[in-house]
């Protein structure tokens, strides 16, 4: 118990977190929630409703959430995502403690991560992007855990679950970029054994995803492309810097007040010159930054795919503070967090500031 003390607080604050957040807000429904609902209900035979089958592209989500319908319409959404939100903050503690050894460091990466303001907002909503989360933070653990343990099966492993989170969510499969590049860029193979160890996580990412993409044209002729080309930046039909813009205040409100400590990290990372570490943090940017290809719409939910390098940082930012000043940040953030998703439900102003500046 003693050597894991500070995964089971992790742990334990995790469930606080999502029995407030069920207390105060319970279960939302946003504008994608009706989606994935139709998508479980043609699951269950109950006919194909929606104008475009794109919600079959990525089916996962409603697949998982099947066996927990008995609860009520899309209630196995929320299900799957209270498992989720547990998990997530699971694993970023091992990839904290993977990269910086410290398990009190890992704890509070848990902490921030089950604190953000999209977990709080969406976490247990009637949506999927916790899951895709997930699927995001499984693979980075795999990709760092085989760098360890050098055990070839991880690869595998990795690129199926890559391809799964692909399968719930654009963000749950971005785990394959940073693989790749921890690869490509390695020194400890050869090219050879590069390209190899890329085609195994390439063959096992691609079975899951092609498998879905090949009968959704055979019934429906639509594909992810159809898709992507009405998700596009452009496709919102606003300037680049005005969607830079929006994106800057994502940024900002995913991780508040911790800004102060991701800096304070970057400027000790330079400092301590540990190159293994800024590897990680290097090939981790590609992906944590991916929410520049998509429509505004997505808004932070987008931008969260962010959080884990953040935070990373972030913990790393905090690591000196002493206990008791360390104890007041977290409670300060958790009650401007609530705040910003309590006053957010019913006036959502980070949208309307933008629209007032920009439109």
């Amino acid at each position: 118990m003693k050597n894991h003390k500070y995964l089971i607080f992790a742990l334990i604050f995790t469930l606080l977190n999502i029995g407030i957040i069920f207390v105060l807000f319970g279960a939302q429904k946003y504008g994608d929630s009706s989606g994935y609902i139709e998508v479980i209900n043609w699951l269950r035979g109950q006919g194909w409703q929606a104008d475009s089958p794109y919600r079959l592209l990525k089916p996962l989500g409603p697949l998982i959430a099947l066996p927990f319908e008995f609860f009520g319409e899309g209630a196995g959404l929320v299900a799957q995502n209270t498992i989720f939100y547990l998990f997530c903050s699971l694993l970023i503690f091992k990839i904290t403690e993977l990269i910086y050894r410290d398990k009190k460091q890992a704890m509070f990466a848990a902490i921030f991560f089950a604190a953000a303001t999209p977990m709080i907002e969406f976490g247990l909503s009637y949506l999927v992007d916790v899951g895709s989360w997930f699927f995001y933070l499984f693979s980075i653990f795999l990709t760092l855990f085989y760098f360890k343990k050098r055990d070839e099966k991880l690869i595998f492993l990795n690129g199926f679950i890559s391809g799964l989170g692909l399968l719930m969510k654009e963000p749950g499969g971005l785990g394959a970029l940073f693989f790749g590049l921890m690869v490509l860029f390695s020194g400890d193979f050869n090219f050879k054994e590069k390209i190899l160890k890329i085609a195994r996580f390439s063959a096992f990412f691609i079975i899951p995803f092609g498998i879905v993409q090949i009968l959704v044209w055979k019934y429906f002729h639509y594909s992810y492309l159809d898709w992507y080309s009405l998700n596009t930046p452009s496709a919102s039909g606003e300037p680049s810097p005005l969607i830079v813009l929006h994106y800057l205040g994502q940024l900002f409100r995913i991780l508040g007040i911790l800004w102060i400590f991701v800096l304070i990290g970057i400027w000790r990372e330079s400092q301590e010159k540990n190159w293994e570490r800024i590897r990680i943090f290097l090939f981790l940017i590609p992906a944590s930054f991916s929410f520049l290809l998509w429509n505004v719409s997505g808004g932070g939910r987008a931008a969260f795919i962010f959080a884990p390098l953040g935070i990373l940082l972030a913990t790393h930012g905090c690591k000196k503070i002493k206990p008791l000043a360390m104890a007041l940040i977290i409670l300060v953030l958790l009650a401007l967090n609530y705040s910003f998703v309590a006053v957010n439900q019913k006036i959502p102003f980070t949208d309307i500031i933008y629209q007032a500046l920009f439109k």
